[in-house]
């Protein structure tokens, strides 16, 4: 799309009023950057000072072949899961993205809209880098890497994660459905089970960065950065390509998350992002025919899975983690890891339990009491989460001298824990300001707010406790008994 002088005239105007109702002054904008680096600074020293006496903690406890192989890839894993929600929530949100006050008078005439958008590009792209860099430095740290080896493996991991995101830019762009660059974060969590096979597997890897190999990691670190200064140059082209359709959903978004953290409701953030996953889907076919009754309730979780069985690959990927853990000596760990596993990966499943939860109204349409109406959208993912848990089983006899009786019993006690922390996290309740209010600086706040934020794991740590401390048959009934009152409880609860 050409550029004309109309249109660069166009802007200019637009760009005078918006700077001209600033309402924050440069001593404010210098006061709150000064706050903002004495705090980074000070926390930051904090957190290099603790994983420095981690890292020589694990210098001296970990000295089995398996953990140090283990330790070796820790780094690497850490990237590859950061790597995968952040270009996941960059094709989900953009990465362009442009607020509703923006998208309210970005005018879809045939004007070029690069002159406002190649700075969100550049900024949404550099930004990831600063998201990563951190994250890989503090897992270097934790594997021992030297300081040479550290800045490298951070400045690579920035450098992949700002070429990943451009790249998004281009696909975003270019709006084709097909795009390379949309297999970013699937090929990212395909990389991370391959290296969890690797510990599971005992096959003892090594990637520890040498002397030797620095030379290769430098050269590739470079050409890294050569290809986002590339990729941020043909942005500057593809921007002027960006619709109002293209820019103004992911700033639609972006207002809901932040109302939901706000106010520690993640309940809540998870219905925005399941509503954004659902408006960008758009239509789906109509499923005819099924059981009747409650039966037919379960029948959907059915449907669904047939729509998304990205969630099944998830799940089944999920196993490896539990036999990582065996792997390098977690013996009776590996209960609480497989809970807090099963936690995680089931709140997608749990959709049509979040929503009897939330719609009242539509639950008094089923002509069936509140308690069993809930707990047949609890069925599918009971199911999945007890085979998950009898398959992760054989991870526990690696570890653990028990009957293998005891040990399926125990998978199966994880599942259920699992279960019944994701109904606790999908049913709870939102933040009540009807309630006396407890006077903070930031105003008054509602006395079960800050209690939200643990929801979930509260009921993961309470199943998993008497597995943990008599990792039996005993513990595994004691543990059953609890999940399935916490999930009948839930259920019924109006």
């Amino acid at each position: 799309m050409l550029v004309t002088t109309e249109s660069a005239e166009l802007w200019a105007d637009v760009r005078h009023w918006r700077r001209s109702r600033r309402t924050l002054s440069v001593g404010e904008a210098l006061q709150d950057l000064y706050i903002g680096v004495f705090a980074v600074l000070m926390l930051g020293s904090m957190l290099i000072s603790v994983l420095v006496n981690l890292a020589d903690v694990g210098d001296r406890a970990c000295v089995a072949a398996d953990c140090a192989a283990a330790r070796s890839l820790l780094p690497w894993l850490v990237v590859g899961t950061v790597l995968a929600v952040l270009w996941s929530l960059a094709r989900m949100v953009g990465p362009v993205a442009v607020s509703p006050g923006v998208a309210g008078w970005l005018m879809p005439a045939p004007v070029d809209r690069g002159e406002l958008l190649r700075g969100r590009a550049r900024g949404t792209t550099l930004l990831a880098a600063a998201l990563v860099a951190p994250v890989a430095a503090g897992a270097a740290t934790l594997a021992g890497f030297e300081l040479p080896a550290l800045v490298l493996f951070a400045a690579g991991a920035a450098g992949l994660a700002s070429y990943g995101v451009g790249a998004l830019v281009h696909a975003q762009a270019v709006d084709h459905r097909r795009h390379p660059a949309l297999l970013l974060g699937p090929v990212s969590l395909v990389a991370v089970a391959i290296g969890l096979a690797t510990i599971a597997f005992s096959a003892e890897p090594s990637f520890s960065a040498t002397s030797g190999a620095r030379l290769p990691a430098l050269v590739g670190t470079l050409l890294l950065w050569a290809g986002v200064v590339a990729v941020l140059v043909r942005a500057r082209a593809l921007t002027a390509r960006l619709r109002r359709r293209d820019v103004a959903p992911g700033g639609v978004l972006v207002p809901g998350l932040g109302g939901a953290l706000a106010t520690l409701d993640l309940a809540l953030m998870f219905d925005v992002l399941v509503a954004h996953a659902t408006s960008r889907r758009g239509t789906v076919r109509p499923r005819r025919g099924g059981p009747l009754g409650l039966a037919a309730l379960a029948w959907r979780d059915v449907i669904r899975l047939r729509r998304h069985p990205g969630r099944l690959l998830l799940l089944a990927g999920s196993l490896l983690v539990p036999y990582a853990v065996a792997a390098v000596g977690g013996r009776v760990v590996v209960v609480l890891v497989e809970v807090l596993v099963c936690f995680v990966l089931v709140v997608p499943f749990l959709v049509a339990l979040r929503v009897l939860t939330r719609s009242s109204g539509m639950v008094r349409m089923f002509p069936t009491a509140l308690g069993p109406t809930r707990a047949a959208t609890v069925a599918v993912p009971g199911v999945l989460l007890l085979a998950h848990g009898l398959l992760s089983a054989p991870a526990l006899g690696r570890t653990l001298d028990a009957p293998g009786s005891d040990l399926v019993l125990l998978g199966a006690a994880s599942g259920l824990g699992g279960l019944a922390a994701g109904v606790r996290w999908v049913t709870g309740r939102p933040p009540d300001y009807g309630r006396p209010l407890v006077s903070t600086p930031a105003g008054g706040v509602p006395t079960n707010l800050y209690g939200s934020a643990l929801r979930g794991f509260d009921i993961a740590v309470l199943t998993a406790l008497p597995m943990l401390l008599v990792p039996t048959a005993g513990g595994a009934l004691v543990s059953a008994l609890l999940s399935v009152g916490v999930i009948s409880y839930l259920c019924g609860r109006k």
